[in-house]
């Protein structure tokens, strides 16, 4: 198996000499053994390897013996050894996070500490086929695309700074390794309990695809898996070529734009590809855009008109103005936040909740109006102007005439739980601007314009945007 290894390390290009490596070891048979293998292959490669440890705090002293073991195999082979631990269960409360997504954030959170204030090059993970195999299994079950399928790849992370050497070799290999070489690891016991999605796939349901269906079927999902990630590769490099077409940096406050008649031309593959890339470079969240969401982005690009919009995960908002789609956080207030009404004061700023106003007099326009942005001309009104939220009997006038707020929330799907929180400008019941989605028409402009006379022009950013400037 050391062979089969080393052939997989130097293919991905996983071994390149005088690599420093950090090799998180549990003391389990998978990482005692790719432990052990890089050991044999530091003088032939001219590595250096350091071995770290990471104590959950979960399993109590089963756990804490494992540490001493892993401690004690590094000391005689004079392997550097580095040893951290946390009490994931209480960080995993305290973060709102499941123990095994808290424990996976703090051991890499761990692990690449010790990489960077050491020096080293790259972080080596013991995960092997019958890993990569769950995963595909598991996302395939979840619902995924190419890019899920993917699953893990002999490198990854921030520039590959990821390695994973046994990705080629099932579990009983690695197993079956360990004995002939003499190598007694340790057994975590929690692997065997059906307390969680992955142990419960390892256990009993690739056992059961095995025996009804495929012997093989591990070796048939990381194909599928290679398939994918080789696909996906090309599919993001053209990707990559349309992305400099499609988008554009408008302003500070609206970031990235996708201009959505280059997103019509593209193949579907292509367009939901770009969705996501403008999702990550808009929001900078490392949480992929989901199906259901990206499909709903298409059809605003595709059949969408000025105005059309649609709430994201996380407080954004993405909506299409004159062909481009833009996305920020949407203007909604906490329950924290909720102030009463406050007028708007004219001119100047008026804050409220989480957004400022900006009220000033103007003779001319814009060419365009964002969505952020609104003008009215107030003669005709009777009461001040003000920032609130909703009340009942509030309604609004559209070009199809007169329309309780209410049922226009409905009508429009914001999600209920948002309806109460969304920022209005107001003069008595009649609901002026729903700020950052829908305008009335009860006080237009038109007519002060042709006699010269200002008219309103609001603006509004997110407070911290505004005392940032």
């Amino acid at each position: 198996m050391m062979e089969q290894v080393e052939r997989f390390c130097v293919e991905q290009g996983l071994l390149q000499s005088g690599l420093r490596i950090v090799a998180a070891c549990s003391g389990g048979a998978d990482s005692l053994a790719m432990l052990e293998i890089l050991w044999r292959l530091r003088e032939k490669y001219c590595l250096r390897i350091l071995a770290a440890h990471f104590e959950h705090g979960i399993r109590g002293e089963e756990s804490r013996a494992d540490a001493r073991f892993v401690r004690d195999y590094c000391l005689r082979r004079g392997i550097p050894f580095e040893a951290g631990e946390s009490d994931v269960p209480r960080a995993a409360e305290r973060m709102g996070l499941s123990l095994e997504t808290a424990a996976r954030k703090l051991r890499y959170d761990f692990l690449e500490k010790v990489r960077r204030c050491r020096g080293y090059d790259v972080l080596a993970v013991a995960h092997h086929a019958d890993d990569q195999a769950e995963t595909v299994l598991m996302r395939i079950l979840r619902g995924t695309g190419t890019r899920g399928l993917s699953a893990m790849r002999p490198r990854s992370g921030c520039d590959g700074r990821i390695i994973r050497p046994l990705l080629g070799v099932t579990k009983r290999q690695i197993r079956d390794w360990c004995r002939r070489e003499h190598l007694t690891p340790r057994e975590d016991s929690t692997n065997w309990q059906l307390d969680g999605t992955r142990n419960r796939i390892r256990l009993q349901v690739l056992p059961a695809l095995r025996r009804m269906f495929n012997p093989e079927l591990a070796q048939a999902l990381c194909q599928l898996s290679d398939v994918a990630a080789c696909e996906q590769e090309y599919l993001d490099q053209q990707a990559g070529q349309c992305w400099q077409q499609a988008h554009r940096i408008r302003s500070a406050d609206r970031g990235v734009e996708l201009n959505c008649s280059m997103l019509a031309t593209q193949h579907p593959a292509i367009q939901r590809i770009l969705l996501r890339r403008f999702w990550r470079e808009t929001t900078g969240s490392g949480q992929d855009l989901g199906f259901v969401q990206t499909e709903l982005l298409r059809g605003i690009c595709l059949r969408g008109t000025t105005g059309s919009r649609q709430e994201l995960p996380n407080g954004y908002a993405a909506e299409r103005s004159y062909g481009w789609l833009f996305c920020r956080r949407a203007f909604h207030a906490t329950p924290a936040e909720k102030p009463v009404a406050v007028p708007l004061a004219i001119p100047g700023d008026t804050c409220f909740g989480p957004l400022c106003c900006h009220a000033v007099w103007r003779k001319a326009l814009p060419l365009e109006t964002e969505a952020d942005s609104f003008y009215l001309s107030p003669d005709s009104l009777s009461e001040p102007l003000v920032l609130r939220f909703r009340q009942p009997g509030d309604t609004i006038r559209l070009p199809a005439g007169r329309k309780k707020l209410k049922k226009l929330l409905i009508d429009d799907r914001i999600p209920q739980e948002r309806r109460d929180s969304l920022p209005l400008l107001a003069s008595g019941r009649e609901i002026l601007w729903v700020i950052g989605h829908r305008r009335s028409i009860c006080c237009p402009v038109e007519q002060a314009l042709k006699e010269n006379r200002p008219v309103l022009y609001l603006t509004v950013k997110r407070r911290e945007e505004h005392e940032h400037d």
